[in-house]
């Protein structure tokens, strides 16, 4: 048995670490048998520096407003092996509705941690009394994903056929959502 992993939200000292977990995850996204969980290519360049730019602007902005972020962390010792992220949208007519993504190193799925992540956003976004829906889209590659998203009380609201095309394949989308004031 594993001891249990700490989750915590994420800081401002926190955004270089969050963005290698990022890197990481997003290198195993349709590798090797596993499903897809990013839409980009595996030779596309992913500038670092400006992510850890974009983050700590996006973690900076208060919840009320547009184009913010929050962060959750899951962490093996010192490394960070999964994350969610809530963001707000960048118009304020959406101010009442966050876009929720989350990834868990292979190395650590199936441990409980993607529950622990979701349950955590979930109570997070429930305490923010301007925010009413949690929406998300998982590709429908990842059967187990959308297991835990159905879970947790999340609707399926249709597919996007052919959304993404990510190395030569077409990745079709899931959309789904959850009332947080239901």
């Amino acid at each position: 048995m594993t001891a249990e992993m700490d989750l915590r939200l994420l800081g401002p000292d926190d955004v270089e670490a969050y963005i290698q977990h990022i890197v990481r995850s997003n290198s195993e996204s349709g590798r090797d048998g596993a499903p897809h969980s990013h839409a980009y290519d595996a030779d596309e360049i992913w500038d670092t520096v400006a992510a850890i730019a974009r983050e700590r602007v996006r973690w900076s902005r208060p919840t009320t407003g547009c184009g913010w972020r929050r962060a959750w962390g899951l962490f093996d010792g010192d490394r960070i092996v999964g994350h969610l992220h809530l963001g707000g949208g960048e118009i304020p007519s959406e101010r009442h509705r966050v876009d929720l993504g989350m990834g868990i190193l292979g190395s650590h799925q199936r441990r409980g941690g993607g529950r622990r992540l979701l349950e955590a956003g979930i109570a997070w976004a429930r305490a923010q009394t301007h925010i009413d829906w949690v929406d998300l889209g998982v590709f429908t590659d990842n059967g187990p994903a959308h297991a835990l998203y159905v879970s947790a009380g999340f609707i399926d609201r249709g597919i996007t056929r052919d959304r993404y095309r990510v190395d030569g394949t077409s990745l079709d989308e899931r959309l789904m959502t959850l009332s947080v004031r239901s």
